[in-house]
């Protein structure tokens, strides 16, 4: 991640945060202050977002002095409004009446005790509770470990730990938070890395799909840990309907909106996307969620493609896994996808391990994928990208199924060709604008300095070169400087 790219991150996150709060009602945020990195990205981008509307806690629980200071550092840098609330003598209170005081229950105690505080304070506060954790603590199930990790809204939760490191530098936090060793302080001298027997830069190699350079120790430690916590990332399988195999002992739950209801919803929360001003690959990674949980899909991927290349790109998916999510390219009739764009056309197979069209059958079976409904993306007669469906179990797509997720390839065609094109017209616009400003400086200095038009241009140009500044940085100093 590129400094722009954290620039960006951090305006859509603000932004986030403040829709967020606002479309639920609330009234503001609650969160812990730790004293580690995490914590303190999540208060500065809440900060930016709510302003006032913010409320940090730091809640020692027989907590180093370190952290208890670094806590506090965090507030007085962000000006954030705190509250500090000692809950020692309350943990020591539960120990005693519960009879245990093994570190790692105790350190489980705590986590959950600072929880139940952030609830019970946003309650009363009407607020919610935001997050602290990151994608590579939610992949290993480490934020579930100590504290239930509980919580309204999770603005890193996508964020591997380097890119939260890059949004703290970009939003000039304090140089020790960065380089300090993270530690929930669970206990004296815990640290996370040391807790988990390897480093976060090791883990965020290996789930950005540069397992190669990590040891083969760490790779198995990290599979573990990843199986042992699978299930607290798995979405509910959907209960099979009348027309399916019934599952044993199971009885569908009440449901309060129908398949119709969910895919019009689906649409429309879509179509909200292809009039906002969102960036292209949050509206593509908006489709992708919200299409599988229509679907009840355990994997969902939509394709481009590069015209000029003919081949096709994974632009999106909401698997986390990241043999699936690391670059993949497919040429233009290669495999179901490939084939889905020449015949323009769906492509349903009821197991893709005996489907002779797709090519990924090992990766399929590492992740699970049976079932398969693949959609062409259109706008008018012409093909875009792909949208695919998986299921990690037999399943035979309806003929509502099919009608869904064609309208939301549809819609999801529509949305890409409104952003490329507001794209393209605001690049133009810019262009336009930097053309206009060097062409009003050039008459100034031809007026200024008696110079010809050629001349005024390789003055404005040279001074580009000299100073390692942009044509319309130094056209537009000209204008502040002679315009009057």
């Amino acid at each position: 991640m590129t400094d722009g790219d954290a620039r960006k991150e951090i305006s859509r996150l603000v932004q986030w945060i403040a829709e967020s709060v606002r479309d639920t009602g609330a009234k503001g945020v609650v969160l812990g202050i730790s004293g580690g990195i995490d914590s303190a990205v999540c208060a500065a981008l809440a900060k930016k977002a709510l302003g006032e509307h913010v409320l940090g806690l730091i809640l020692p629980c027989h907590s180093s002095p370190e952290d208890l200071s670094d806590a506090r550092m965090v507030c007085g840098h962000l000006d954030l409004l705190c509250e500090e609330i000692d809950l020692g003598p309350v943990l020591d209170r539960l120990t005693e009446t519960l009879g245990s005081n093994h570190p790692r229950l105790v350190g489980n105690l705590k986590a959950r005790l600072r929880m139940t505080v952030l609830y019970h304070k946003a309650a009363e506060l009407g607020f919610l509770v935001m997050g602290t954790s990151n994608r590579s603590e939610w992949e290993i199930g480490y934020f579930t470990k100590y504290g239930d990790g509980a919580a309204d809204i999770q603005p890193l939760i996508h964020l591997l730990k380097k890119d939260v490191q890059k949004l703290a530098r970009v939003l000039k936090l304090p140089r020790r938070l960065i380089t300090k060793p993270p530690s929930a302080g669970l206990w004296a001298g815990q640290t996370d890395e040391g807790d988990l027997g390897f480093t976060y830069k090791q883990l965020d190699s290996y789930l950005s799909g540069r397992e190669a350079g990590v040891p083969q120790n760490v790779r198995k430690r990290i599979q573990e840990l990843r199986a042992q916590t699978a299930h607290k990332r798995r979405p509910p399988l959907r209960f099979i309907d009348e027309e399916r195999e019934a599952v044993p002992g199971k009885t569908p739950p009440p449901s309060s909106a129908s398949p119709a209801d969910k895919s019009v919803e689906a649409l429309t929360v879509i179509s909200k996307a292809i009039t906002s001003d969102q960036y292209l690959e949050d509206i593509l990674r908006l489709i992708v969620m919200v299409t599988a949980e229509v679907m009840n899909s355990s994997v969902c991927s939509l394709w481009l493609l590069d015209e000029q290349e003919r081949v096709l790109r994974l632009r999106a998916t909401q698997a986390i896994n990241p043999e699936y999510v690391r670059d993949r390219v497919l040429k233009v009739g290669e495999g179901v996808v490939g084939k889905v764009v020449v015949d323009n056309k769906p492509h349903i197979a009821l197991n893709v391990l005996e489907d002779p069209d797709f090519k990924e059958k090992e990766l399929a079976r590492h992740l699970g994928l049976v079932s398969m409904l693949s959609i062409p993306m259109r706008v008018k007669d012409r093909v875009i990208g792909v949208i695919n469906c998986y299921t990690s179990r037999p399943h035979r797509f309806t003929e509502l199924e099919m009608n869904v997720l064609t309208a939301v390839a549809n819609q999801a065609a529509v949305a890409i060709e409104n952003t490329e094109l507001m794209v393209k017209t605001k690049i133009i616009q810019e262009e336009l604008e930097k053309r206009k400003i060097i062409e009003k400086a050039k008459d100034i200095l031809i007026s200024r300095l008696n110079l010809t038009g050629e001349e005024a241009y390789r003055w404005l140009q040279k001074k580009s070169m000299d100073t390692r500044k942009s044509m319309r940085e130094v056209a537009e100093a000209v204008l502040l400087t002679l315009e009057s």
